[in-house]
């Protein structure tokens, strides 16, 4: 493929206008829906081509295991059922038909261009975005990862094999990050720049955008194991471990610590090692890919850590894998937020006192993404618990066991997910025949 030029890079543009304007903007909603619904239903078809093909492409670019990529493939692509993209719809924008039509005297409408920059650090990152952008009938422009582009570029090829007239609404480029002639040309073209990558790649682009910005940066997860969770310690261990296991805790909803509340059936000392045996049983079943040798000095130094800790006298006990580094637990008295090197490293530190919860994530709260925890049932020690973690900053709040499988419309970043992409026309009351206010006579 020959590298994109200014003068390339304007054509596709061109393109996708073109397109939107014959394919996009007066085809129903509904008939969108159907078209990803059935792109959806190749990717849940073990027997597809498009499911085989990312079976086989995933391990080598992603690093996650052949097993791990199987497993996760129809939680990614679950999400993107009719069912489920009409029920995103009508929670947040009241109904499809508003990008149709006026409707209630509302009519939404989506930007002529969206400019999507993905992150690469697991497979499909940025789909949900893309797809939201077709929603609301806005020609889409995707600056992939330099690596970890494929389940997007399947999806692309899936598209337009059932449906050529949308996917001529969609292309997926690359180039180098931070090269200014073309991304002038994108970011200056489109009436919204959605971007997923570092703090300091958002900061970046965020001054070049003429339009609207959505920057999705770094964010970091915890999971809260409450006195209700203790009363089935092992079972709430084993949902911990795999929110830990899925997609080796590559994402930002990937737990990195685990607090655990004194004074329940077991001690957090004693869920630490319940955890650890987790890990140790979803092993052969969801094996850990591979890491770099930084990742592995870096899971090493940690173990190395604690151990001098132990022997320090400090109340710290490592439990790790016995053949290497494939998971390890370390368990800190020491209650302070501590981030992780991931592929399955985690701490577990006590908390003495709900209370002191938005002290202890004080200085983490700009990065704080979601927690997994089991919510007490109606009464004051639930809504005491939910008001701490919406303090701190968090904007998902899910059971144990569930913070990697969000539902489509969770909120990422705090904010809405498809409302996001859209403006509003509302037609005010005709009131045209009512009397003038005395004020103006």
């Amino acid at each position: 493929m020959s590298a994109l030029t200014p003068d390339s890079l304007r054509r596709v543009i061109s393109d996708l206008l073109a397109a939107r304007e014959r394919y996009l903007i007066r085809r129903p909603v509904r008939d969108i829906v159907a078209s990803i619904d059935a792109v959806a239903a190749r990717f849940l078809d073990p027997n597809s081509d498009e499911r085989r093909q990312a079976e086989a492409v995933l391990p080598d670019e992603s690093g996650l295991s052949p097993e791990m990529v199987r497993h996760s493939l129809p939680l990614i692509f679950r999400e993107y059922q009719a069912e489920r993209l009409d029920g995103l719809l009508r929670a947040e924008l009241g109904s499809g038909a508003v990008l149709d039509r006026f409707a209630n005297g509302l009519r939404a409408q989506g930007p002529r261009l969206t400019a999507h920059v993905l992150a690469g650090n697991l497979p499909g990152a940025g789909l949900d975005d893309i797809i939201f952008s077709l929603l609301v009938k806005s020609a889409t422009l995707v600056k992939t990862a330099s690596a970890g582009a494929s389940l997007q570029r399947l999806f692309a090829h899936s598209l337009r094999r059932h449906d050529p007239e949308l996917s001529a609404c969609l292309a997926l480029l690359n180039w180098p990050g931070g090269t200014r002639e073309l991304e002038d040309i994108a970011f200056g073209e489109t009436g919204l720049v959605v971007a997923s990558g570092s703090d300091a790649s958002l900061n970046a682009i965020r001054p070049r955008v003429r339009g609207r910005f959505i920057g999705y940066g770094h964010k970091l997860s915890f999971s809260l194991i409450t006195h209700e969770a203790l009363e089935r310690a092992r079972a709430s261990a084993e949902r911990a471990a795999y929110d830990v296991v899925l997609f080796d805790q590559g994402g930002c909803l990937s737990p990195q610590l685990v607090y655990v509340e004194d004074q329940g059936a077991v001690s957090p000392s004693e869920f630490a090692a319940l955890l650890a045996d987790a890990l140790a049983a979803w092993q052969p079943r969801l094996p850990r890919g591979r890491i770099s040798p930084a990742a592995s000095s870096q899971i090493r130094r940690v173990r190395d850590e604690a151990e001098w800790q132990a022997l320090a006298g400090k109340d710290v006990v490592l439990h790790a894998s016995p053949q290497g580094i494939e998971w390890t637990v370390i368990y800190e008295a020491d209650p302070s937020f501590a981030a992780s090197p991931l592929y399955r490293t985690v701490r577990v530190k006590p908390l003495a006192d709900l209370g002191r919860l938005d002290v202890l994530l004080k200085s983490w709260r700009p990065y704080l993404e979601a927690v997994g925890t089991v919510v007490p049932a109606e009464g004051p020690r639930r809504q005491s618990l939910l008001e701490v973690l919406a303090a701190s900053g968090l904007s998902r709040i899910c059971p144990v066991g569930t913070m990697q499988t969000p539902p489509l419309g969770w909120r990422h970043g705090g904010r809405p997910r498809l409302a996001d992409f859209v403006t509003w026309a509302a037609v005010d009351a005709d009131e045209a025949n009512a009397p003038l206010p005395t004020a103006y006579l």
